[in-house]
């Protein structure tokens, strides 16, 4: 799953603004991204690639609102096409959520402790959809996630979905066919990743600061 993320300015980040044709400033840092919180979210409108804010949790249009009842901040992989709520906006509403790097508990014989992932090189670009609730003008969005690959599998049995560099228009593209994409929601690293340890007040929702490193990384693949 991912629950936690990063997202701060760097050439690396612009450069895939850059790609994706999305032309503004410097992006403000935001630490430890929370479900519910309002984040950058890139999409396809009118014939438009645009960066939105938007909110953390997807909020399907034909619901009665906000709820946390269910846990849509993830979106498996495996039943996109299957569920009511995710179907439709995987056929038109895809969406690439920039991070710099997310959080994952493993777990351990001192419990569940943070992690900080974060590309070897680069920048993540996360699969996601995203849908609009028309009575309060709610965009809202999910992160797709996948099963672990066998490198992954040690901090946690899923993980969100990565796009290559390769792939980044056609999952914009609302006329892709959408199952020439399902390649891309198979468990895969796009690029080797660095996981850290960091200190457990990365756990409290309100902590918005730099993920504190507690000891060495290790880098997969």
């Amino acid at each position: 799953m991912c629950g936690r993320y990063n997202l701060t300015d760097s050439p690396m980040v612009q450069a895939l603004l850059d790609i994706l044709g999305i032309d503004i400033g410097p992006l403000p840092a935001r630490f430890n991204i929370c479900p519910t919180e309002h984040s950058p979210v890139i999409c396809r409108q009118l014939g438009q690639t645009l960066m939105l804010n938007m909110r953390w949790w997807l909020v399907p249009s034909w619901s009665s609102g906000p709820t946390n009842d269910y846990a849509m901040f993830n979106a498996r992989a495996e039943s996109l096409l299957q569920s009511k709520a995710y179907a439709l906006p995987f056929k038109k509403q895809r969406c690439i959520i920039p991070a710099t790097s997310f959080i994952e508990w493993q777990k351990t014989d001192e419990g569940k402790l943070p992690r900080l992932i974060q590309p070897k090189k680069g920048v993540f670009a996360f699969a996601g959809i995203w849908d609009y609730w028309k009575p309060d003008s709610i965009y809202s969005f999910s992160i797709i996630t996948t099963e672990a690959t066998s490198e992954f599998r040690h901090i946690h049995s899923r993980m969100p979905v990565m796009l290559k560099e390769s792939e980044l228009a056609a999952w914009l593209n609302l006329e892709t066919d959408i199952y020439k994409l399902l390649p891309c929601l198979e468990p895969r690293l796009t690029a080797p990743i660095d996981i850290f340890p960091i200190e457990k007040s990365i756990n409290n929702v309100n902590y918005k600061e730099t993920p504190r490193v507690i000891g060495q990384g290790k880098i997969i693949p």
